[in-house]
């Protein structure tokens, strides 16, 4: 087995300081940052306003091994203490917060680190996108999935032209949540900010952004036009619930994307599927350590950390633990932050991030003018440009 046994020892003196704006212990992602962010030693969990209740902001700050003192009661005292010893603010409130706790870290010179999808509408993507420029800031935006070892891989594979030009592409997120209901018939009840629709469904900021991430990752190519049709089939009539779409993007590529909350029998069921003229590939989130990949005679092989012939994926800093031993959804997002640390140190030292792995402002800004389209397309039934989304 070749691999690649470069390691970056030279970074692991300082860790970053990082607070948390949201994110409490009983949340849905703050215990997945807590974990991901200090994986691999970059980075400290320092200071939190992790919730707006007093005793979960207290306690959470207690369950992350943090003094109590540090659990703020307010955006702007955790500012406050983010000027003083903090490198950065993580933010992992609901998204239809992000647009003004983003401006107000920006307005004050410390850098972002939020959760996807960064805003609700393109006004608010652009009204971010101005003042990051004017204070010359630093924002990374968290695509968890991009982190996994095997999805890097296959984006290498594409960039060595090993499928020949990507002619097709289906991506889907099917989910359960929204169907399910407990043993009494009841249905499970979700955060109320997933119950609450903008001009832009939530569904397609919670899931169809990850979706147009793979596409962006992946080949790099970008979406043209789109058309779109959604649906509401489960428990909580007030939202959408099902979206389906075909994407036309450059060089001549189609995507398919479907993502849903009432897809039953689905837990998380990301799976990417890849054709080109000389080959394809499959990979499947619930089971992300392996690639299936077939060349244009026909055969089919799979592709893992411990493969031949590979340039990405055997690198030691994915190999936590010997092949063969799954690592997963945390350690795709240790993956991620282990970059933002990297361009974070870049920023801090007044040099641009000169990786592949870090998405933030351009990504947000093109990401969310399709999901616009998604809705505007539904809405009209016909095609829409991505050109005309404003």
């Amino acid at each position: 087995m070749s691999q690649n046994t470069s390691y970056d020892t030279h970074h692991m003196p300082r860790k970053l300081g990082v607070a948390f704006l949201g994110g409490a212990w009983n949340s849905a992602v703050g215990r997945v940052h807590r974990t991901a962010i200090e994986m691999d030693q970059r980075f400290e969990l320092r200071a939190g306003c992790f919730s707006r209740h007093p005793e979960t902001n207290r306690s959470s700050a207690i369950q992350y091994g943090l003094d109590p003192t540090f659990a703020c009661d307010s955006l702007d005292e955790l500012l406050d203490v983010a000027v003083r010893k903090i490198d950065a603010v993580v933010i992992l409130t609901p998204t239809d917060q992000h647009e003004r706790q983003v401006l107000r870290c920006l307005e004050v010179g410390i850098p972002v680190i939020c959760e996807k999808a960064l805003a609700t509408s393109v006004q608010e993507v652009a009204a971010i996108n101005s003042q990051l420029h004017k204070g010359k800031g630093f924002l990374a935006v968290t695509y968890n999935y991009t982190g996994y070892p095997m999805l890097r891989e296959l984006r290498q594979m594409v960039i060595e032209g090993r499928f020949g030009r990507v002619t097709q592409m289906h991506v889907e997120m099917p989910q359960d949540g929204f169907a399910r209901v407990a043993s009494d018939g009841s249905p499970f009840v979700p955060q109320d900010w997933r119950l609450r629709d903008g001009p832009v469904p939530t569904i397609s900021l919670d899931l169809g952004v990850h979706l147009h991430m793979m596409l962006r990752f992946l080949t790099n190519e970008h979406p043209l036009e789109i058309v779109a049709t959604s649906h509401t089939h489960g428990n909580f009539a007030q939202v959408v619930d099902n979206v389906s779409c075909i994407v036309n993007c450059t060089n001549d590529l189609t995507c398919n994307v479907w993502y849903s909350k009432t897809a039953l029998g689905y837990r998380n069921g990301l799976k990417v599927r890849l054709f080109g003229e000389h080959g394809a590939a499959e990979w499947l989130q619930e089971n992300p350590e392996y690639l299936h990949v077939t060349d244009r005679f026909g055969t089919k092989f799979v592709v893992d950390r411990a493969s031949r012939h590979i340039s990405v994926a055997n690198h030691v800093r994915y190999g936590r633990f010997k092949v063969g031993h799954p690592s997963g959804f945390i350690e795709a997002f240790a993956n991620y932050y282990y970059d933002v640390a990297d361009a974070l140190e870049g920023h801090e030292a007044g040099k641009p991030y000169s990786g592949e792995y870090v998405f933030g402002i351009d990504e947000a800004l093109q990401g969310i003018r399709v999901l616009q389209a998604i809705a505007d397309s539904s809405a009209s039934r016909s095609w829409v440009r991505l050109e005309n989304v404003v």
